[in-house]
This record gives structure tokens, C-alpha cells and sequence, in this order.
């Protein structure tokens, strides 16, 4: 007796030949398919890393010295979202950094004015250990 039954691709449902365990036709498909089977656990770690990526990618264009202090509206004209960072840095002056990754950022007020001093992360930040308030 005979148990074949023609296998198609999970995705598209074109017939398969080749391999047994085979669930695809080609790469494109099996991503296709992985990509909309992805739980919503998975897409909002993706949308928060896409987010943090590009608060870096920002601060870097606007940081090449070192460090620097810039107008806030220019951080959000720029689409900077203060709300993601990766961790915070308390300085011995009590100054509080928001880094993204190794890029940091500190709201000030200047001259009567919100402005942000962007810092690039230096060694000495390694070796900080918080004390508990």
C-alpha cells in the first residue's frame, strides 16, 4: 500500500520535490512564512532595537568630538526618541546620562533653554558602580 501524498510548501503551496522533511520551496518562501509567523513578543524587541539603533545613529552624527551640546529640537526634529536608551551613567557631579549603547545624553538647561549634551562614552564609565539612594 502506498502512503504518498504529494508534500507543498508551507507557504505558497507549490509541490515539493527533494528532501523527505522539506517544508519549503525556495528561501524566499520559508522567510516569508517565518516573518509572518513571528509572535509580537518578537516584533516589539525588533521595533525597540530599530529605535535605539537609530537614537545612536543620531547622536553619533551630531557627537564626531566627543562631546557636544545641542538644541533638543534638533534631537526630535531628527526623530530621537528620548524614551529608549540602554542604561544610565550617574557622573561624581550628579550629572545623569541616558546612553545608547556608547553614546550618552543628558537633558540641561542653557540659557534658559532645553538643550541636550551629548557625551561619547569614555573608559572610566566601565569601572562606575551605582550606590543605592
Amino acid at each position: 500500500m502506498n502512503n504518498f501524498s504529494p508534500r507543498q510548501c508551507l507557504q505558497c503551496g507549490k509541490s515539493l520535490t527533494g528532501r523527505v522533511d522539506k517544508k519549503f520551496c525556495d528561501a524566499y518562501c520559508r522567510n516569508s512564512y517565518n516573518n509572518q509567523n513571528k509572535s509580537n513578543d518578537e516584533l516589539m524587541i525588533k521595533a525597540t532595537n530599530t529605535t535605539l539603533r537609530k537614537n545612536r545613529r543620531i547622536l553619533k552624527s551630531l557627537c564626531p568630538e566627543g562631546k557636544t551640546v545641542v538644541r533638543r529640537k534638533v534631537l526630535v526634529d531628527m526623530g530621537f526618541d528620548h524614551r529608549y536608551f540602554t542604561n544610565i551613567y550617574r557622573s561624581s557631579k550628579g550629572n545623569t546620562y541616558y546612553l545608547c549603547y556608547d553614546y550618552g545624553f543628558a537633558p540641561i538647561k542653557e540659557g534658559g533653554k532645553d538643550k541636550i549634551l551629548i557625551i561619547h562614552r569614555q573608559d572610566y564609565m566601565d569601572s562606575y558602580s551605582p550606590v543605592s539612594s
